[in-house]
């Protein structure tokens, strides 16, 4: 590793590659470093619940590229299992870990800051026990992987109703494992809208997983055998644990770097630059500016870590792009279903000033006579005085995710509910009705 480079780049993933690949772009001759703490760069682990559901066959399939593809590909120095510890943004130096535990002092121009988060951890919960497993990494996934095909688990506990959370339930269901989930809350994902919360309960019952909703745990002990959890109300035996309670920015290393940061992530501006000059950042370690509240929030997914990324990446190689924002648009399959959302709920939009109005329908996926056919439910969130829309739900088949996709861009033009309404959307019989959904809650606004 050099003294000094151009470009250094912390963390090898979405955000950090999508940067460099922009600043190889504009700038063919910049030096370009970037170091990651783990062994594997570039990889969707997106993908990691359908690798334990045996959709994927191998998680070679998720890693995009190595790390010496990469950094043919965009002429940089890549080195894995380096890790930054601490950053001197005075000095523009940060000191580094190698993966031969020697530590090193690189000076960089430019920075960029893209470490990703790491799991939530309880504290009565010991993850260094073999039944014990988290899902962030591939291999996080190959553990559990070889668990299941080697013990052949019969059961399984999974703490947390998020995203990963119910994928995972589906995938160990697949697996034939009896799945229980516990959240502390009455219903799952505890961040969408009641009536969604309430749709994915049933979902859960007709799939046979036990759901525990409103359960405190008080204890979680592991043997050789099994993991024993203990609520106020039951005392449970399982074959293995997961633990997916959430995520935090991995910024601790940045405590003492003069870096502006609200609750551990790291501010950014719509360029992705840092508070401080010539640092940028994006990403699950990083704050993302949303289009609607007009403030930066924590928000972290995928697709907004590359976006982040690349806008970060272009300004570092002399442009001057800015990323517009989010609006928080999200979506998870379930089973059968997709439940997805965008903008802000009606309680959301309450919360920050609005005077938010919902409007709801139900309404078949396709034309009613053609096969298949299923309900779409959707509701629409918009602002009384301006009729502005500034939210949406949907609940249906996997075949309607797009109708959200339709609202998030609405939301981004401003559009008004009573123009929804009469929007000249696509109709043929097996792919949508003559109103659909979106067009028919749009519709009751004015009734």
């Amino acid at each position: 590793m050099k003294e000094h480079y151009n470009y250094l780049i912390i963390g090898a993933d979405a955000a950090g590659n999508s940067a460099a690949g922009q600043i190889r772009r504009f700038d063919k001759n910049g030096s370009i470093a970037i170091i990651e703490k783990g062994s594997i760069i570039s990889y969707g682990a997106c993908g990691l619940p359908y690798f334990l559901e045996n959709i994927i066959e191998s998680t070679q399939k998720l890693i995009h590229f190595t790390a010496e593809e990469y950094g043919k590909r965009i002429n940089a120095d890549i080195f894995i299992e380096h890790e930054a510890l601490s950053l001197n943004s005075q000095n523009q130096t940060v000191k580094i870990k190698n993966n031969e535990n020697n530590v090193i002092e690189v000076k960089y121009d430019k920075l960029m800051i893209a470490t990703g988060a790491k799991p939530v951890r309880l504290p009565f919960i010991d993850y260094s026990s073999e039944r014990v497993f988290e899902l962030k990494t591939i291999p996080d996934g190959q553990q559990i992987k070889e668990f299941i095909q080697n013990k052949k688990p019969k059961s399984v506990a999974i703490i947390g109703s998020g995203y990963i959370g119910l994928e995972c339930a589906e995938a160990f269901k697949e697996n034939g494992i009896e799945t229980h989930i516990f959240e502390i809350y009455d219903l799952p994902m505890p961040k969408m809208p009641q009536k969604m919360r309430e749709d994915i309960r049933k979902n859960m019952e007709k799939n046979n997983i036990i759901f525990h909703g409103g359960a405190k745990i008080n204890s979680v002990a592991s043997d050789e055998d099994k993991i024993l959890i203990k609520t106020d109300n039951d005392e449970l035996k399982f074959d293995f644990l997961l633990s997916s309670i959430g995520i935090k920015p991995n910024t601790d290393f940045l405590l003492e770097s003069g870096l502006k940061l609200e609750n551990g992530a790291v501010f950014a501006d719509s360029k992705g630059e840092t508070s401080v000059k010539n640092i940028y950042t994006g990403g699950d370690c990083s704050l993302v500016y949303n289009y609607l509240l007009e403030k930066p929030v924590y928000f972290p997914l995928g697709h907004t870590a590359n976006k982040q990324g690349r806008i970060a990446g272009m300004n570092m190689g002399g442009q001057n792009a800015d990323f517009l924002g989010i609006t928080g648009t999200q979506l998870f399959k379930f089973f059968d279903k997709v439940y997805a959302k965008t903008g802000l709920s009606q309680e959301e939009a309450s919360q920050n000033g609005y005077n938010a109005i919902e409007v709801s329908s139900i309404r078949t996926s396709k034309a009613g006579y053609y096969p298949n056919v299923e309900k779409v439910k959707m509701q629409l969130v918009f602002d009384k005085e301006t009729e502005i829309i500034i939210g949406a739900s949907l609940t249906g088949p996997l075949d309607s995710y797009g109708l959200i996709d339709t609202a998030s861009a609405l939301i981004y033009g401003k559009s008004k509910i009573s123009d929804i309404a009469w929007m000249d959307f696509s109709y043929a019989p097996p792919f949508a009705p003559v109103w659909n959904a979106l067009i028919s809650a749009a519709g009751k606004a004015k009734e």
